[in-house]
């Protein structure tokens, strides 16, 4: 049977952050999305939410700076009786700790999507910022004023004052999230609250796989399941041996997949592997070479330089006594031309000389 690859899935996630591209190819599907927003939002959020009218920005108002902390996906959605648009922006926190003062990095962020409105001659619009937690340390939440206790009451007013929603993959039970009623939403979950702990999936992968439906019919569903298993495989790092036997313990249209996938994988990354290794083989055979040709270089030019040396020392010398010489003989009475004769010089040169000083230094 034809078996889909989800390339770009593959590539993305091996990537070096593959927390970021899964955690946006999951929330990217909208219907994981609505589930999310209707399982973890408070009760009067998700009432005044027109859900069906849902659409993803496309946008991301990340800066190099929050770059480090954050990865962004943001929706936009009808809010209210009056239908006011409103942006959702769901936060990966990357790090396996939470960041210290999350409400001034969220003030930052905030900052740059009404700065980028009012830019462009648009209403600026609320924004309902959700940060979403998979690390390995508790989040403790609490409000921007308590950044700086102590406080003063008449200073209370002047600290900004706004909220964020926390979800803390560790404050919910993997029972919890397994009654999710959209299934997906809870395997990708499940992964993203394990993504530090392989022992984990080496007890429990019926669980976190569980629920799948995979229709030849639908790319878009494999496509998912690809990049859920290709997140995994890259965050376990199992031997070849632990990934067969976890997958020998799903079910047969999961594993066949799973495998399939699992093949792709291994292709891509000694590929991956390969080039690297050609570039950092090529870039060290440079280096070398350089280094054994500057080596090569110089010990051939010092031979090379004394060579020439004396080969110009001597050449030097033999002029200094020819000039001599020359001298000489004038002195003695010897006509231009006879002495160009004794000593196999032109005329010229024998000219030259004369007009030089017979013991100069050269």
């Amino acid at each position: 049977m034809f078996m889909f690859f989800c390339l770009n899935c593959i590539m993305s996630i091996t990537s070096n952050k593959p927390h970021d591209e899964f955690f946006k190819a999951a929330l990217g599907r909208k219907e994981l999305a609505i589930a999310y927003l209707q399982a973890f939002l408070p009760e009067e959020i998700v009432q005044k939410l027109k859900l069906s009218e849902l659409k993803p920005a496309n946008d991301s108002y990340i800066t190099a700076k929050l770059r480090k902390v954050f990865s962004d996906l943001v929706y936009t959605c009808p809010f209210g009786d009056e239908g006011q648009e409103i942006l959702i922006t769901f936060l990966l926190e990357h790090k396996s700790q939470p960041v210290k003062y999350p409400h001034i990095q969220l003030l930052q962020y905030e900052l740059e999507i009404w700065e980028l409105q009012v830019k462009q001659k648009e209403p600026v619009k609320p924004v309902l910022p959700i940060i979403f937690y998979h690390g390995k340390k508790k989040w403790e939440k609490k409000p921007f004023e308590e950044y700086f206790i102590p406080l003063d009451e008449s200073l209370r007013k002047y600290i900004p004052g706004f909220e964020y929603h926390l979800t803390d993959l560790s404050d919910f039970s993997d029972e919890e999230i397994s009654m999710l009623k959209t299934g997906f939403l809870a395997n990708a979950l499940l992964i993203l609250k394990h993504a530090w702990d392989k022992e984990y999936f080496q007890k429990n992968a019926v669980l976190v796989f569980s629920r799948i439906d995979i229709y030849d019919d639908d790319p878009e569903v494999k496509n998912f399941v690809q990049a859920m298993f290709v997140y995994f495989f890259k965050i376990t790092e199992f031997s070849v041996d632990q990934t067969m036997e976890i997958m020998e313990h799903l079910s047969k249209p999961v594993k066949k997949v799973a495998k399939s996938t699992y093949d792709r994988f291994v292709e891509m990354g000694l590929k991956e592997g390969l080039e690297k290794g050609m570039k950092e083989g090529m870039e060290k055979g440079m280096e070398k070479g350089m280094e054994k040709g500057m080596e090569k270089g110089m010990e051939k030019g010092m031979e090379k330089g004394m060579e020439k040396g004396m080969e110009k020392g001597m050449e030097k010398g033999d002029r200094r006594r020819s000039r001599i010489a020359v001298h000489n003989l004038h002195e003695k009475g010897f006509l231009v031309e006879e002495i160009a004769e004794a000593l196999e010089l032109s005329v010229e040169e024998v000219e030259k000389f004369l007009e030089e000083e017979k013991y100069s230094e050269e």
